[in-house]
């Protein structure tokens, strides 16, 4: 599919074509890749919004304060002619530090000075209210819904201010507004005083970007100065996935797994009988992002083969664009229905990571330490099993990992949920699978081959992988599902 402005996004499939006779779960990865687009992207056609915290936290120690400011005068310096931007002071409330009021104002020679100016003024005080923030940024964004919209938001807290639903609330109201990148302030040694699932909440609904913690302040300024070239090359702003599916086919979900986990399900909207979109965000030149479609499959009789679905990528005003089919056959060879794509495996395996480290910080918020443990225990065991080593690294922190494999670990002695954060938030962000991928030099990652299990049943279904579809329940925990025949 070509967008207006020349930008091409390429969308591919992988997925096993066996199912078993009585139907179940076809799990699809659509992988979609932008091409480089002629010319330079038109800045005014772009606006941009700095969320900078200014809440009292951000003057403990002062260098918070200092770095933040350091990294927003870069990003402004950065800003080309006839970009639309605004700079918003977040604190218990939102109120504008460039321009004084609340509008955009144009990048120029002039425009920029003056917003230095305001900058360098911010000084750390009150709370933190990052819904009335993000609001301002829609209000200030919607005064040109001709541009592409994005923001930064840059935190060292967690939403004090406000009630978790004046939160979510919010960002439903931002939701296909703009898109956001988020950073989050702690200390070299890694404490964090933010909340990473409450940042992930808002990540995942307003464009599906990593959340990025920052110890290193002295690397600020050069973090927001990359997240802005990222912003500033945006050619299509609203994307969507176009999921197509036969009457013998329903969609049982749709995520992002690559740069970063993201449940899209509830996002989406019908485009038509049996045919449903969901929002992919804004795109670049050369960004690359995958999905995970699962589709539930009805019964059929052995060696059938049918049409079940079809996948696209769709930007307004753009030409149709041509759809991806996916077909499927029944089989009664469970040497067949039960392998699993290995592209899918790849992201099996990290969505299972981020899942467990979910959970477990959940676990240890409520003082459940030897629930908390057995979920990191099988986060680790998952990592392991797919060669992932840069994900039990980020755990290194929390557990002592005694056997990888086994998924044995002990928490690390003296609690500190703060120090928890910064792998709340990193856990969703994947490796992309890249065999067979044209254009990439990286060396492939090397998952273990799934392992193969008896037939087990769990959420009223039929398994044959070692976890549960439904909830990724694994097939031999302790008071786990029986097999069948057992």
């Amino acid at each position: 599919m070509t967008a207006p402005d020349g930008l091409r996004l390429d969308l591919t499939a992988h997925h096993s074509e066996y199912l078993p006779t009585d139907g179940g779960t076809v799990d699809v990865v659509a992988a979609v890749r932008a091409g480089p687009a002629g010319g330079d992207a038109r800045h005014d056609e772009l606006a941009e919004v700095i969320l900078l915290d200014c809440s009292g936290s951000m003057g403990a120690p002062q260098a918070k304060m200092r770095a933040a400011r350091a990294a927003t005068l870069a990003a402004v310096d950065a800003l080309p002619d006839g970009v639309a931007f605004a700079v918003v002071e977040g604190t218990s409330g939102a109120e504008m530090i460039y321009p004084g009021e609340r509008r955009l104002a144009v990048a120029d020679v002039g425009s920029r000075a003056a917003a230095r100016r305001a900058v360098r003024r911010a000084s750390p005080h009150g709370g933190t209210a990052i819904g009335k923030w993000l609001l301002l940024a829609r209000d200030l964004l919607g005064t040109r819904p001709d541009a592409i919209g994005h923001a930064i938001l840059l935190t060292d807290g967690r939403n004090e201010s406000q009630r978790p639903a004046e939160l979510r609330a919010a960002v439903d109201a931002c939701a296909g507004r703009f898109t956001v990148d988020c950073r989050a302030i702690g200390s070299a040694d890694g404490v964090h005083d933010w909340d990473g699932p409450e940042l992930l909440g808002i990540a995942d609904a307003l464009g599906a970007n990593p959340v990025v913690p920052v110890e290193d302040l002295d690397g600020l300024a050069a973090e927001f100065a990359a997240v802005l070239d990222r912003a500033l090359n945006r050619r299509a702003a609203d994307a969507r996935l176009r999921v197509r599916t036969s009457a013998l086919a329903r969609i049982r979900f749709v995520k992002q797994v690559y740069p970063t986990i993201a449940d899209l399900t509830g996002r989406g909207v019908a485009a038509g009988d049996l045919t449903t979109d969901f929002p992919i965000g804004a795109w670049s030149p050369a960004d690359r992002r995958d999905y995970h479609v699962a589709l539930e499959v009805d019964p059929m009789t052995p060696q059938a083969r049918r049409r079940i679905g079809w996948l696209g990528v769709r930007v307004d005003a753009a030409p149709d664009t041509a759809e991806v089919p996916v077909d499927v056959e029944w089989t009664d060879e469970i040497e067949l229905f039960s392998r699993v794509h290995e592209t899918v495996a790849h992201y099996t395996h990290q969505q299972g990571y981020a899942e467990q480290v979910g959970l477990a910080l959940a676990a240890a918020g409520v003082g459940r330490l030897t629930d908390a443990e057995h979920h990191l225990g099988r986060a680790v065991a998952l990592a392991h099993a797919g060669g992932h080593h840069d994900k039990l690294r980020q755990l290194d922190r929390i557990v002592d990992v005694r056997d990888a494999a086994a998924g044995d670990v002990r928490l690390k002695p003296h609690v500190d949920l703060r120090r928890w954060q910064y792998s709340a938030a990193v856990a969703p962000q994947t490796s992309s699978w890249v065999s067979g991928d044209p254009g990439r030099s990286d060396p492939p990652p090397h998952p273990a081959p799934e392992q193969r299990v008896p037939p087990w049943e769990h959420c009223g279904e039929l398994h044959t992988r070692p976890y549960c579809g439904g909830c990724g329940a694994h097939h031999d925990s302790p008071g786990g599902p029986a097999r069948v025949g057992a």
